[in-house]
């Protein structure tokens, strides 16, 4: 979240640990497998006492939580630059080029791969990708209803069709990860949302 006063060197001090543990646990997933990295190896390379790890995160699964809570906040960050445009399907598609550009830049094939692996996991309860409280689901659901009250979309329950919809960029997103960064995630993406995705989503209307 933004900050509205300087912060203090403490609080700089924390933050900068808090990342050096995220950016290695992620290193280290990527390098060895989630399963295969303890919270020991994750503090050592870290640079920090196991003690830090604790201060900021409960568990492992915890730094892959961070990974989609700072996904939604770069959505919540863009939603006044999507909403600007004209109709559902433009903003629909500003949406979708906003994430296929973050996740090409921040994530990559590796750690996604290492995201979906965690979700699919019948250890960790933490669902957060089926989770309809997620900023991703609010703003997508958002476009739908404006876009259905303007007959511009199709009918239907909003929250559920922005599920739909995230269901069938997750699995272009799986493909890009098996392919190993193959598929050209932007390009490729935009068109598979284009040409599939939204004309399912859109009246006749909005075709002609």
């Amino acid at each position: 979240m933004e900050e509205n006063h300087p912060l203090t060197k403490r609080k700089l001090q924390a933050r900068e640990t808090r990342k050096r543990i995220l950016e290695s646990a992620l290193s280290l997933f990527r390098e060895k497998g989630f399963d295969q990295v303890s919270i020991d190896e994750i503090t050592s390379t870290a640079g920090v006492s196991k003690g830090s790890f604790y201060t900021y995160f409960q568990t492992k699964s915890d730094i892959i939580i961070e990974e989609f809570r700072l996904i939604d906040y770069f959505y919540e960050k863009k939603e006044a630059v999507i909403l600007r445009n004209p109709d559902a399907a433009s903003r629909l598609i500003a949406f979708t080029r906003h994430q296929l550009g973050y996740i090409h830049k921040n994530m990559g094939f590796r750690t996604l791969s290492i995201l979906y692996i965690n979700q699919m996991s019948t250890f960790y309860d933490q669902k957060i990708l089926a989770n309809r409280e997620r900023a991703l689901v609010r703003i997508v659901s958002k476009i739908i209803a404006e876009g259905q009250a303007a007959g511009q979309i199709r009918q239907g329950d909003p929250v559920e069709l922005a599920e739909w919809m995230n269901r069938c960029m997750r699995g272009f997103f799986l493909d890009w990860a098996i392919s190993k960064g193959a598929i050209d995630i932007r390009k490729d993406g935009m068109r598979f949302f284009s040409e599939f995705v939204l004309p399912a989503l859109c009246t006749k209307q909005m075709h002609a």
